[in-house]
């Protein structure tokens, strides 16, 4: 398979999988986080708002970054050239 813009070297392949598997748990934590029932005892500021927001995005990609599936992703990407790499423990 081949993805434009990515070449073909190991870290530009592990980085673009960790940003898609980043933004699948972003999602995933946002679907989560909008399912909380909210109050209006307190209004929720735009500011409150948007650090959730990147709060979001940084916890999603720290997942990713220790995710399984940020490499079966690598792999799938690579081919059998990164599929011969030892796992990362």
């Amino acid at each position: 398979m081949f993805v434009y813009g990515v070449s073909s070297n190991i870290k530009n392949l592990r980085d673009a999988s960790i940003e898609f598997v980043s933004d699948l748990f972003y999602r995933i934590f946002k679907e989560m986080y909008e399912s909380i029932p909210k109050y209006d005892l307190v209004p929720e500021t735009t500011a409150e708002k948007w650090f959730k927001e990147m709060l979001l995005q940084e916890y999603s990609k720290h997942a990713a970054e220790q995710s399984p599936l940020a490499d079966m992703v690598m792999k799938s990407l690579g081919g059998k050239k990164i599929s011969s790499l030892p796992q990362r423990k």
